[in-house]
């Protein structure tokens, strides 16, 4: 098992710092994501891969290098990730469409098992295939899934930043999402930034079709 006590104790000290960001930042998605998406998703990407390499590498007891060669790899190989998930989020719709096919068809699964038990190669079988049904049902959503899908990036970004911020964690990678406060905090922030990105568009185009 990889030791992650580095990165969390990294966490721990800057706790304060990185809360107010995650806040700011997850305000800016669930309000203006909808233009930012590609440098949304490839800098959440490239961020969470260079954190867990730095992670992993800094604890490990024979590393090759360490210090700062080790935040230098991990910047590198987290642009790198970063670079290539943006190259395709023009493509992002069909992977979040996808998922929510996923999602579905493994909640039909909970309920159904009990009574049609399955085996394992069936069950990944099923969950493909509600994949692609996904991805193929909600690919011309496009707009709709990108303001879900930023507006959910930021509220997540919110309610790990409020969390410490409150007291209720003394981590951003330590809160716990089974309380009602931080459940509360997520659907509110995700609502209301899904709500304001749809008037903010509609409202655009209104005033487009009327410069015309």
């Amino acid at each position: 098992m990889v030791d992650m006590s580095g990165l969390n104790s990294a966490a721990e000290t800057y706790a304060y710092e990185a809360s107010i960001f995650l806040v700011l930042a997850g305000l800016i998605c669930c309000l203006f994501g909808h233009r930012m998406l590609a440098w949304i998703v490839g800098l959440s990407i490239g961020g969470v891969v260079g954190i867990t390499i730095f992670g992993i590498v800094s604890t490990m007891e024979s590393a090759p290098v360490g210090g700062d060669e080790v935040l230098g790899i991990s910047v590198v190989i987290g642009l790198i990730a970063g670079a290539i998930v943006f190259r395709f989020t023009k493509r992002i719709h069909m992977l979040v469409g996808g998922l929510v096919g996923l999602l579905v068809t493994m909640m039909a699964l909970t309920v159904v098992e009990p009574y049609y038990p399955t085996t394992m190669i069936m069950k990944a079988i099923i969950a493909d295939v509600g994949f692609l049904l996904g991805a193929r049902m909600l690919r011309s959503q496009s707009n709709i899934i990108s303001y879900l899908a930023s507006s959910g990036a930021g509220a997540i970004g919110v309610m790990m930043g409020l969390s410490v911020l409150l007291g209720d964690s003394t981590s951003p990678l330590m809160v716990d999402i089974t309380s009602s406060v931080n459940r509360t905090i997520l659907f509110v922030a995700a609502a209301a930034g899904t709500y304001f990105q749809i008037y903010w568009l509609t409202r655009e185009g209104a005033s487009e079709d009327l410069d015309y």
